[in-house]
């Protein structure tokens, strides 16, 4: 009983999390997660099946709100890393809970990103999971973020997602869960899916902490 214990900080208060929304299955798009009265395909989601002859499907935990858009303002692009650590736990949970995958692959960010915020903020999310990091992102210098970009820029983005060195055949027919902070519009998950489909993988699908 002397012996020094590990104090479990929690690292935040009800009053803050009651800001966040969860999302309920029960109340989302089956498809994407969006949050909505229905479990019928949302609007975008219709629009997408008919471009798309691939299997697609995310779930989200949280939904896009006031105070989420001021915590990704904060963890993201003022670069505040301690801020993992108000969803880390959660997150983990969420996505150990979903059914079991050959690889947990994190979106990964592009060298320009990569000197300019120091961290990825995906792989920060999701604490001691063990990932595997088999895609890359080339984006040319001069190129916005798609956070820069209004939607129809950002749907118009072209994929700049490619397999990772030496990963092209551990890919084929593997069921792979891709990982990301927040669905907007979709476009950069699907250009991941792409990629990996275009692959050989048998199956693909995403998990995000926020819609």
């Amino acid at each position: 009983m002397l012996l020094p214990q590990k104090y479990q900080m929690v690292p935040t208060c009800e009053q803050c999390l009651s800001t966040f929304q969860k999302i309920e299955a029960a109340k989302s798009c089956p498809v994407c997660g969006r949050i909505q009265s229905s479990t019928n395909l949302c609007h975008d989601c219709q629009k997408w099946q008919v471009k798309s002859n691939y299997v697609f499907h995310n779930q989200a935990l949280y939904t896009y709100n006031a105070a989420m858009k001021q915590y990704m303002h904060d963890y993201k692009f003022q670069g505040d890393y301690r801020l993992r650590h108000v969803f880390c736990q959660q997150f983990e949970m969420f996505i150990k809970a979903q059914k079991p995958s050959d690889f947990v692959v994190p979106l990964p960010i592009d060298e320009q990103t990569w000197q300019t915020r120091g961290f990825n903020q995906v792989i920060g999310l999701i604490g001691d999971l063990a990932v595997t990091n088999l895609l890359v992102m080339h984006r040319k210098k001069d190129e916005k973020r798609q956070s820069q970009k209004k939607r129809q820029d950002r749907l118009r983005t072209i994929n700049h997602f490619q397999i990772a060195e030496n990963w092209q055949p551990k890919v084929k027919n593997k069921k792979i869960l891709l990982v990301d902070d927040v669905y907007t519009t979709g476009r950069t998950l699907r250009h991941a899916a792409e990629t990996l489909y275009t692959a050989g993988a048998g199956l693909v699908e995403c998990i995000t902490l926020c819609r």
